[in-house]
């Protein structure tokens, strides 16, 4: 990153101070090119509490200086259970901000930090315009934006509008699992999708704790850690998970 400008004197807004043993070789008036060597690092976390070790900020600051070469990202939030588990997380999720949301731009980035890094990601693409809308609508983006860390500053949207559509959207998946067989986890995932838009609904905080306890309390703490750790359940298990989803999506619907 480059740019050329001319030297100047005085107070202007921006302005670069020349070093006084320099003023000899550098005048007002003069064309100088002005590059970027290193990039000054911040990580802006959310008003949540986080206890991240030095480890993690470490390696949050070494993505965050490897994603600035993506000129189209204009804003990086690392979120999930890596920010809030100790070590219970498969990946580091990523939701990658640009101006237009490109499945280019997701394998890139999702190539380029496999191969940096040797870890496993989960790159979230989305572009400005649906960021900005979804914060308002969707509680699962709600849920995700309770902890994060950023490249830059952020301030969640505090309007909150509920778009029967795209609630109705989110209970496709949870609906389909009434019918289809899937593994465990994807069971644990979209329970928990169906007490978040409960919360959502209710106009509670949807922070990821809360609605773990709630999963924990509601299917035992022996289920939820066969579901979250994605171990086999047998056909009572299963009747038992279809319930819960045949109950919860009816009481949603009756919310909206």
């Amino acid at each position: 990153m480059k740019f050329i400008h001319q030297v100047s004197k005085g107070s202007r807004y921006n302005q670069i101070y020349i070093p006084k043993d320099a003023e000899g070789i550098f005048e007002v008036g003069d064309t100088v090119e002005v590059r970027l060597l290193r990039k000054k690092l911040e990580l802006f976390c959310s008003k949540s509490p986080l206890q991240l070790p030095e480890f993690k900020k470490s390696l949050i600051k070494q993505i965050f200086s490897s994603l600035s070469n993506f000129h189209e990202i204009s804003q990086v939030f690392i979120v999930g259970s890596f920010l809030t588990e100790k070590a219970d997380y498969n990946d580091i999720d990523l939701l990658v901000i640009s101006k237009q949301k490109s499945e280019l731009l997701e394998k890139k980035v999702f190539s380029y930090l496999t191969e940096k890094f040797q870890l496993k990601f989960h790159i979230l693409p989305v572009s400005q315009e649906s960021f900005i809308n979804l914060q308002k609508i969707c509680p699962l983006t709600r849920s995700m934006l309770y902890y994060f860390v950023s490249n830059k500053k952020f301030h969640p949207e505090q309007e909150i509008i509920i778009d029967k559509k795209h609630i109705e959207f989110l209970l496709m998946m949870p609906e389909d699992l009434l019918k289809i067989n899937a593994n465990s986890r994807t069971f644990y995932d979209n329970i928990r999708r169906l007490i978040a838009i409960r919360r959502f609904l209710e106009k509670k905080d949807l922070d990821s704790a809360k609605i773990n306890q709630e999963l924990k309390e509601l299917l035992g703490e022996a289920l939820y850690s066969r579901l979250k750790n994605n171990e086999a359940i047998n056909n009572d298990m299963l009747k038992k998970l279809r319930g819960i989803i045949k109950k919860k999506i009816i009481e949603l619907r009756k919310k909206i």
